[in-house]
């Protein structure tokens, strides 16, 4: 099943360009899912992988070599005790061990609920923001870091638990709930609503791409339905006809649009590639239509150029789909807009020149290394960038002054603001 787009093409020009559609050499086509837990692990480096690499050992019948590893890995590496016990009885067959689904879980799952706060006052109000959060024992603290600013809601906008295995059920179940039984990250799911979409790592792998046909690789359904299990979005893309992460909702006079950059991508060596889909393009423009102060689009990749140098994973390589966004707010006059993003291990501010006349710059505040080791260099395109340390993005919004601000400040992992900047309704508006 296809969307719109490829299916009016086929009406047109019949069967040979359906074909074409479906089997095209590049855009119509998925990318192979490039699995890394399947590699030897770094014992001293990445350190959300350690206990991925001894699940898969299992599940490919491997159970001697996985009970040496983490043996191995206790001794070498700062790794949840607790998960190695777990993993360790699986391999041992054990009586109780888990058996890959939600009811054998030995510890509490706290799952999101965006029900939360739901009569706290709109006129100000606070909200963070980032993405690549891999399960990093000595880093799980951030969740604490984040509850302390007591935001209105958190986006998370992708790469938020690193799966890297859309194949493998058991493997998404497992990062998941690992995640889920974490007590700091309980005391915030507790308390505070969170939304979420996907990037990379929680949908394929590495800077793939799901292609435009629907149920075409078969794990895309599955993975979009293990996903919808384990966070509380107000609703899930186009529902089963067209699935997907995206959605949107509004916190008083502020409209948060969050997309999908992954399930219907395209290949970015086509021509002209879309990484949205037509049918979700077609919401985007209904949702930016809607009037609300602020706009808050959020991507899981960067929109500004030149913030992976020699990549097109970012909207890079899909100038000609980002483009004709900027193109709509222009003529649909659109005001207030601006941008969240994730993607590179760091946090850092842009302020994105569009090209076309008579349009307002557009700020991109962007964050993904809430727990992450692995760190991305600053880029001097930006207006400031921070990377020693993990971080969020902090927004705070005051509808309430004569002329309504957002201010975005990076907050490191031990409380510390870093940058800040401030941008006033006024500055993104039309004469």
């Amino acid at each position: 099943m296809i969307p719109k787009r490829c299916s009016t093409a086929a009406l047109l020009f019949g069967a040979l360009a359906a074909l074409a559609c479906t089997a095209g050499p590049l855009g119509a086509q998925a990318s192979k899912p490039r699995v890394n837990n399947e590699q030897p692990t770094n014992l001293g480096g990445q350190t959300k992988r350690i206990h991925p690499r001894a699940l898969k050992l299992i599940l490919q019948g491997e159970k001697d070599e996985a009970i040496a590893f983490l043996e191995a890995a206790a001794e070498a590496a700062e790794v949840n005790p607790e998960h190695s016990q777990l993993l360790l009885d699986i391999a041992r067959g054990a009586p109780g061990a888990w058996t890959f689904d939600a009811e054998t879980w030995p510890w509490e799952r706290t799952l999101p609920d965006t029900s939360l706060k739901s009569d706290a006052p709109a006129g100000r109000f606070t909200i963070a923001f980032g993405g690549g959060a891999g399960y990093v024992v000595a880093n799980e603290r951030m969740w604490d870091t984040i509850g302390a600013v007591d935001p209105r809601a958190v986006l998370l906008l992708g790469d938020n638990v690193y799966i890297d295995d859309p194949e493998t059920p058991e493997m998404q179940r497992f990062h998941y709930y690992r995640r889920q039984s974490q007590p700091e990250w309980a005391k915030l799911a507790e308390s505070v609503p969170i939304y979420a979409i996907w990037d990379d790592h929680d949908f394929t792998t590495n800077d793939g791409w799901g292609g435009p046909a629907i149920d075409e690789p078969k794990w895309k359904r599955e993975v979009w339905e293990i996903f919808k299990e384990n966070w509380d979005n107000p609703y899930y893309g186009g529902g089963d006809a067209n699935p997907g992460c995206w959605f949107d909702f509004q916190i008083g006079e502020v409209h948060f649009i969050l997309i999908d950059g992954r399930y219907y991508r395209e290949s970015p060596r086509g021509d002209d590639p879309s990484m949205l889909g037509p049918v979700q393009m077609e919401w985007l423009e209904e949702a930016l239509k809607r009037p609300a102060k602020f706009k808050v689009l959020c991507s899981n990749v960067p929109f500004a150029p030149e913030v992976k140098p020699g990549s097109k994973d970012t909207w890079d390589g899909y100038r000609g789909e980002r483009q004709r966004i900027y193109e709509f707010v222009a003529r649909e006059r659109v005001p207030g807009l601006v941008l969240l993003s994730a993607d590179r291990h760091r946090s850092d501010a842009y302020k994105i020149d569009t090209g076309i006349e008579g349009m307002y710059p557009l700020y991109e505040f962007s964050s993904s290394r809430l727990t992450n080791e692995h760190v991305h260099k600053i880029m001097d395109s930006s207006l400031f960038g921070y990377n020693a340390k993990q971080s969020f993005g902090r927004v705070d919004f005051d509808l309430e002054a004569d002329d309504p601000t957002v201010t975005y400040t990076i907050i490191n992992i031990d409380g510390e603001a870093m940058h800040s900047l401030e941008v006033k309704l006024s500055e993104l508006g039309f004469e």
